[in-house]
């Protein structure tokens, strides 16, 4: 496999047609061990690949997009495997821990087009051995983070946007900017679409600047060590005037912690009521 300092990020609809064809991550610096333990590979067969971060001893947070099919109906959890405590994807280190997933739950309002409540808790087979040095609980921030903030964006990803792509086994991770939510909504590929319970960070009007690209949604944004959102929408690859796009952890954290203790599950083929 070749190893390249990129990461890309899958998304539906619209966004697809955001990115061009070779999208790569564009700077950033390779991640240390330990340095962000909270954050998790997501494997499904459905999507080049997606992130999340452990907001439980025994549960993820995601992007909702991350668990529906082509259908955009709600994949089977057997299908999902968690990769924990490793900054490479191979070969497979030492503290890793593996996990697979027993429940999938969407926020009821997940809005596909619009991408609202882009959130999703996974329910894991058990729980991860703690203390460890390279996995752990993410502190949730509960503050509103003001512009200017500098954050960092973590994960892994492939060289290209084809289904065919190999996935990149090093973790990189880069450095956004929180943006102000009114001049996120006039740049040219949002036009309004960034709404109070998201962020958007990243870049603005230069191109080629560092910027995720398509294979990491769900993964998460960290401010001073806090997580304050998950990847949603805006996989620009340095592309002026189309910054990345977070829903905003805070706004959903009483209906995170309430899923810790759901005992049903969603039923099969479970799709998003906006539809």
């Amino acid at each position: 496999m070749k190893l390249h300092p990129v990461v890309i990020f899958v998304v539906f609809g619209l966004a697809l047609a955001e990115d061009g064809p070779d999208a790569r991550l564009i700077g950033g610096t390779n991640a240390a061990w330990g340095q962000f333990p909270m954050v998790v590979s997501i494997s499904t067969p459905f999507h080049l690949h997606c992130g999340g971060v452990i907001v439980d001893r025994q549960h993820i947070l995601t992007s909702a997009q991350c668990v529906l099919n082509n259908q955009n109906r709600l994949i089977d959890p057997y299908w999902l495997t968690i990769t924990a405590g490793d900054i490479n994807l191979a070969p497979v280190g030492i503290r890793r821990q593996t996990r697979k997933v027993t429940r999938i739950y969407v926020h009821p309002e997940f809005n596909l087009f619009t991408r609202e409540h882009d959130v999703a808790v996974l329910r894991l087979d058990r729980p991860y051995d703690l203390p460890s040095n390279t996995v752990s609980v993410a502190r949730r921030s509960d503050r509103i983070i003001p512009n200017g903030q500098p954050c960092q964006f973590t994960g892994w990803g492939a060289s290209s946007n084809a289904a065919s792509a190999q996935l990149n086994v090093i973790q990189r991770i880069l450095t956004m900017n929180i943006n102000d939510r009114d001049l996120c909504n006039q740049a040219t590929m949002h036009a309004g679409r960034v709404l109070e319970s998201m962020i958007c960070a990243g870049n603005m009007g230069i191109s080629g600047t560092a910027a995720p690209c398509n294979g990491n949604l769900g993964t998460g944004l960290f401010c001073n060590r806090q997580l304050v959102g998950i990847l949603s929408f805006g996989v620009n690859c340095g592309m002026a005037n189309n910054p990345p796009v977070f829903t905003q952890v805070r706004y959903y954290s009483h209906w995170i912690d309430q899923q810790f203790n759901r005992t049903e599950g969603l039923p099969p083929n479970w799709s998003p009521a906006h539809l």
